[in-house]
Order: C-alpha cells, then structure tokens, then sequence
C-alpha cells in the first residue's frame, strides 16, 4: 500500500515531500505541468534566495496570522534550524544576514535545485514526469485515478494510486505554474475552497496626476509602518515592497470591507514631531521652499517631491504641518495590484476539508500541503518555511 507515493506538484514542497519518502524507502512518481521544477523556486531565488528566518519560535509564529497554532506545530516538527540543515544536507551553506533572513552562502537557487534533483536522482525508485498536466483526480473504492495529459506528445495517460499528495500552489506568478486550473479538480470532489486574493503585492493610490508622472520605483527607506521600520517603494500605481507586503492581509482586509485604506508612513521614525519643527526654525529664509525642507530635514529626492505634490499650498509652507506629514505621511490605498503580479496568494482548500495530518476528511489518502492550503504569511522566508514544514506533516502522517 506504501511501496510507492503520486506527488502532483514539483514545487518546494512536492520536491521536499519527495525526498524525505525516498529517504524513508517509499517510491516516488512525481508529475508537473511545467517544463522544469521549482519555477516559483527560480524566480524567487533572482532577488536573493531568502529561505527562512532566524527570529525566535514565537516572533516567527506570528507571521502565520489566523493559524498560529497549527503553524506552531507544523515548525516545532520541521523549524528553521531543520530547514537548514536539510539545505547543509544538499551541499547548500546558509547565513543570517542583517535582518535575520536566512539566505544560501554561495550556491544560487538554481544550483541548489541541480543539487537537490541529484539527489532524488540516486534513488532507482524515483520517477519525474515533466510537461504533465493533471486533467482529471478521482476516488474509485480504495483508489485514486489520475488522467494526465502529455504537453509533448498531446496524449492522455491515466495512473492508480492509493496515495496522492498534492502541491500544486495558490494562485500566483502565474508564469511559474501557480494558476490555479486545479480548483475545478478539487471542486468536483466536493471539498471547499477559499477565494484567491493577492498576497505580498502593491497596492494602488490615488496619486494627483503630477505626482504619479514622475514616480518610477522610488524607494522610501527606513521608514515605518505601525511602529514596524522597513522599505517600500513608490511606484506610479501606488506603493510596494517589503513593508506593505508584511500588512497585506491586514490592508487587503480593509479595502474588501471598506473600499479604501487609510496607509499611515512615518518618514522619520528616529526623530520626534519637536526635533523635526526645531529643524526647520534653522532653515535659510532666502532658500525656496524646496531648499528650505530639504537641507533642514536632509530629505531624498522622492520625499521631497511628496511633499511638494501632495500637500496644499498653506500645508507645505506651514513648518508644523510639514513636521506632521513626515511623522504621520497619509496615502489613501484603494486596490490590490492584480494576482498574478503578487508573490504570493491567500485562498485555497479549506483546512476544514482536512485533518490535523493535512489530509483529506472526505477523500482518505489523498493529501494538501503548501501553498494549495487556505493559508499566508508576509515574505522574509515564511512562506517557504511554511511549505517545507507542511510537506513534512504530510510525509510524517504518510509513514506512521
């Protein structure tokens, strides 16, 4: 019944999966519509492969906001520290860096993919199935049929498997195979599933017309947002990065029950409201206004221009007032940018549908994990400690 496990999904946690039942003498066939594996992986890996956090348990368990407790358990089976060994284990050296992120020494996301399909590579009873599409999943007595269809020879073929474990992604990046086309599979066996929502994204502003002409990508740096310092970036549409991703839900919240956001930046957060307004009594009375702000208060360039085209005439020459924009800077965010630029998505199989195992109540052997599971967590390597760790669980379940 164990001799051998269908995985559908060679993302991160299809791949993790894998290996960890060949490890434990478990076979494995694992098919992928893509014409490689870990897309989401590659392209992630072009802005530094971030792979998990070196924060404390309870710091990082806050990140999984709505299911702390089962995240809570899913990492104290898989944590931070197993993740990187596991990386040790593939020849891949891992460092913290600055902000607690920890990211591969040396080796880039593609090399520790080559390394990583090495290794599944060595074991006889290991199958890929690339360019394969799932078109149809269902339960016949103790069994599951699977049809595929070949992208490269346009045929069917159709497969039987006690066990099926699925990674197949939310509903983002659509170019790395995360499109969401599994739902009307998943629908058909009668199991809910939360609608997708654009997750770790840009939001769009109500930008005056001057302003959004001249903004391409501007970074707004050591800034903060509800008393959490960080990046973002002002963009022609709105406003993005890391900062605004660690919001997202909370943002995107808002905007479906309200219609808007009201985003609060404080653009200096290691200075007072009195030390701003005492800076600008020192400004040079024959300097424009212009000068005046920005060698008083030393702002960028894109500060600057916010200033100049968001605030009236009588707030941007009144000192108290341009004191009171830096310490309290107001955007008004009235949509998400659309999913498929989103790094990630909420949304998916409900965890109602599943067991504490990750499997599903209604259909026995057939197992959830990633990103397919109604779930998200801002950037700065949850997301990917999230998927290792549910594969874990369900490899964990599959054994026993």
């Amino acid at each position: 019944m164990k001799s051998k496990v269908v995985i559908v999904g060679a993302g991160v946690s299809g791949l993790f999966a894998a290996y960890k039942l060949l490890e434990a003498g478990i076979g494995v066939d694992l098919y992928d519509h893509s014409s490689g594996v870990g897309k989401k992986f590659l392209v992630a890996g072009k802005g530094g492969l971030n792979l998990t956090h070196s924060e404390e348990r309870d710091e990082f368990i806050k990140n999984y906001e709505g299911h702390e407790e089962l995240f809570s358990s899913l990492i104290s089976e898989f944590s931070p520290d197993d993740l990187i060994s596991f990386c040790k284990g593939l020849s891949v050296e891992t460092f913290v860096g600055s902000s607690g992120r920890v990211f591969p020494k040396e080796l880039t996301a593609a090399h520790m993919l080559r390394n990583w399909l090495d290794a599944l590579r060595q074991y006889s009873n290991f199958n890929l199935f690339l360019n394969h599409r799932l078109v149809s999943l269902q339960k016949v007595d103790e069994a599951f049929n699977l049809d595929f269809l070949s992208l490269e020879s346009k045929k069917e073929i159709s497969i039987s498997s006690n066990i099926v474990v699925m990674g197949l992604g939310g509903k983002s990046w659509k170019k790395t195979g995360s499109d969401g086309s599994w739902v009307k599979l998943i629908n058909r066996l009668g199991l809910e599933i939360s609608p997708f929502l654009s997750m770790n994204c840009g939001y769009e502003a109500k930008w005056p017309d001057s302003l959004k002409a001249m903004l391409d990508h501007d970074p707004l740096k050591n800034v903060s947002i509800f008393g959490k310092k960080g990046e973002l970036m002002l963009t022609p549409f709105g406003v993005e990065g890391g900062l605004i991703y660690a919001f997202s839900k909370k943002i995107q919240k808002e905007i479906i029950d309200n219609g808007e956001f009201a985003l609060e930046i404080d653009l200096r957060p290691d200075s007072s409201f009195d030390e701003l307004k005492n800076s600008l009594s020192n400004k040079r009375l024959k300097d424009s206004r212009g000068n005046q702000l920005r060698k008083s208060l030393k702002l960028t360039k894109v500060e600057s221009l916010l200033l100049k085209e968001t605030l009236s005439k009588e707030h941007y020459f009144s000192d108290e007032k341009v004191a009171c924009s830096l310490k309290s800077f107001k955007i008004t965010l009235f949509k998400a940018r659309p999913i498929d630029e989103a790094i990630s998505s909420s949304g998916g199989i409900k965890f109602s549908e599943v067991s504490d195992s990750l499997e599903s109540k209604k259909h026995l052997g057939l197992y959830f994990m990633g990103e397919m599971l109604d779930w998200d967590a801002p950037t700065g390597g949850y997301l990917f400690q999230g998927c290792f760790s549910s594969a874990y669980r369900v490899v964990k379940s599959i054994l026993s």
